[in-house]
């Protein structure tokens, strides 16, 4: 039909069918709208599994390390989920720290208590008791030897004036515990290792002075000191503690031959000729006070 021949009808065909055309366009938006919120529910849904995969999996340490794979795929959002799971690294960081802690205290503990408790208890074990206090020990013997074939022996009571009393300088003819040539005098005591009296002394000392220089001979002449005890055991020195050489005879090598157990051989420890002052000396420890059972 010809409606430019029917120019009413044309215009009342054209508002008739406005209504439609315009009620066609809201459907569309309406579906582009309704197909946007889809996706973006789809979206949404996505990232809130993916996110609580990810949650789910962080409690798991190590397997949401794993999850970390099927993640990278996701949206940004899980991707951030990921990276949080960077807190399993606190969880490896705490499990160091459990075995490092656990190492630690082992260690320091075990170390501290078994070798501090048996060093303590061995040095305890053997210490050093007076020599007058050895059991058995009946008398003390200072072999010195001033000319002759053999020593001299000079023996004394544990307990008796000799060796409980330091005697003054200078010793004399009136004042000696053991009087070898002429201006040749000694005195005996227990001491501690630096010859330094002391009745309590796990050492014995023998000290004094000799007035003659070369071509003399040195003086203190010492073969052994000797314990005797109660069932005829002798015992020799067995530690030269320390000494004191003088002058321009003396020998100071010669130490060690007073406890070599030979009464034959004797030390040479000079003369105090130019040091008046100053003493001879030999100072000897022994196994039975020392380290005693």
């Amino acid at each position: 039909m010809d409606f430019r021949l029917f120019p009413s009808l044309s215009a009342a065909l054209l508002l008739a069918l406005a209504p439609i055309a315009g009620c066609s366009g809201d459907d569309s938006s309406s579906d582009s709208a309704t197909a946007t919120a889809s996706a973006t529910a789809t979206a949404t849904a996505t990232a809130t599994a993916t996110a609580s995969v990810t949650a789910t999996d962080s409690d798991s340490g190590t397997e949401s390390g794993t999850s970390s794979t099927s993640g990278t795929d996701a949206t940004t959002g899980s991707t951030t989920a990921v990276t949080s799971d960077s807190t399993s690294t606190g969880d490896t960081t705490g499990s160091t720290s459990d075995t490092t802690g656990e190492s630690t205290g082992d260690t320091t503990g075990d170390t501290t208590d078994d070798t501090t408790g048996d060093t303590t208890g061995d040095t305890t074990g053997v210490a050093p008791i007076p020599v007058h206090e050895i059991p058995g020990l009946e008398s003390i013997t200072f072999w010195e030897r001033s000319g002759g074939d053999a020593p001299t022996a000079y023996t004394f009571e544990v307990l008796g004036s000799e060796l409980t009393v330091a005697l003054p300088d200078p010793l004399t003819d009136q004042s000696h515990d053991i009087k070898g040539v002429t201006t040749e005098f000694y005195d005996v005591y227990y001491s501690d290792i630096d010859g330094v009296f002391d009745l309590n002394g796990s050492y014995l000392t023998i000290a004094g002075s000799f007035g003659k220089t070369l071509p003399s001979g040195g003086g203190l002449n010492l073969a052994e000191i000797s314990l005797q005890y109660a069932n005829d055991k002798v015992e020799y020195g067995s530690y030269v503690a320390s000494f004191n050489a003088l002058g321009d005879n003396a020998v100071p090598d010669s130490a060690p031959l007073s406890i070599d157990g030979d009464l034959q051989t004797h030390t040479t420890m000079g003369n105090n000729f130019l040091e008046p002052n100053m003493r001879l000396r030999v100072t000897l420890g022994f196994e039975s006070s020392l380290m005693p059972q």
